[in-house]
């Protein structure tokens, strides 16, 4: 008997290792797709595009199916009109002739769309946006994981005056830095409310934030071309970007994970039990480009 309980626990260790492997299918219910307004709209002298899609399942592999039927406008607060255009996959392009812009710091706007019998609408304004001062070279040791090599910081300060927002963005050769570690967003020269750092330099770990964080090599070589754009943004699309960020990152949480679900926006519809999900955002934008000369 003395052998009895080492073959027990050896049969329990083997059957929790195999049960770890087994496949769990799950069955998920269908939902009824829900209309998807993604409408980033800024000052450029250049013409303007948002889309219009349809959400889909959670497992789906494919890009959103587009809608290609409606009728899109942009309304200024002074009366003018701009008609967007259906450009086919759900695209609809604003032409700006002669280098036009839609608007300067503190006009506001009503999108409007109607589709099918139903109106969607949602507002948002131009806030100003600060001019980006200089793009630091530096060449860094290798460090907590990073490459040896040269890396780049934003110097920028935040305009003076409590609750502005900002969405950085940062390009390499041309590419946006767009994977969920490289989302860089700000309020005022900080991360969020409360942070009291309104008419400060932007921190280090945001002027930082706009380095290849995930690309094989971290760093940047001679020749790239780095450009760097700031973004304002409302304060309703702060944080809808930051629980973006939430769920894009959520995996790496673990067993704290919390479920996904659709992040909501600030679009409307005629129809007060239909739920529409997306955002409509006026930025400001300026940039600051520079090429990669640091000799080590």
């Amino acid at each position: 008997m003395k052998n009895i309980a080492p073959i027990i626990w050896i049969a329990c260790l083997y059957l929790t290792f195999t049960a770890c492997t087994d496949r769990v299918d799950v069955d998920l219910q269908e939902a009824d797709a829900l209309l998807i307004v993604d409408a980033w709209l800024d000052d450029r002298a250049q013409d303007q595009s948002l889309r219009l899609s349809w959400t889909q399942g959670y497992f789906e592999q494919s890009f959103t199916q587009g809608l290609n039927e409606a009728t899109v406008k942009l309304t200024r607060d002074d009366g003018t009109v701009f008609n967007f255009d259906s450009a086919g996959d759900g695209q609809y392009v604003w032409t700006s002739n002669s280098g036009a812009r839609l608007g300067e710091a503190d006009d506001a706007f009503d999108l409007e769309i109607d589709y099918n019998g139903k109106t969607y609408t949602a507002s948002s304004q131009f806030n100003r946006v600060p001019q980006i001062d200089s793009i630091r070279q530096e060449y860094v040791e290798g460090e907590l994981g990073q490459d040896d090599g040269i890396y780049v910081e934003l110097f920028s300060r935040d305009l003076e005056g409590d609750g502005d927002a900002y969405w950085i963005k940062s390009y390499k050769n041309g590419q946006f830095l767009n994977r969920p570690s490289e989302m860089n967003v700000a309020f005022d020269a900080g991360f969020s409310p409360g942070s009291n750092s309104d008419g400060l330099i932007f921190i280090p770990p945001i002027r930082s934030a706009i380095n290849p964080f995930e690309d094989e090599d971290q760093a940047w070589s001679l020749g790239d071309i780095c450009r760097v754009e700031i973004h304002s943004i409302n304060l309703e699309t702060y944080y809808f970007l930051r629980e973006i960020f939430t769920q894009m990152t959520n995996g790496n949480s673990g067993i704290f994970s919390v479920p996904v679900s659709n992040v909501r926006g600030n679009i409307s519809s005629s129809d007060p039990e239909e739920e529409v999900v997306g955002m409509f955002n006026m930025s400001m934008v300026s940039a600051y480009e520079q090429v990669i000369d640091l000799v080590e």
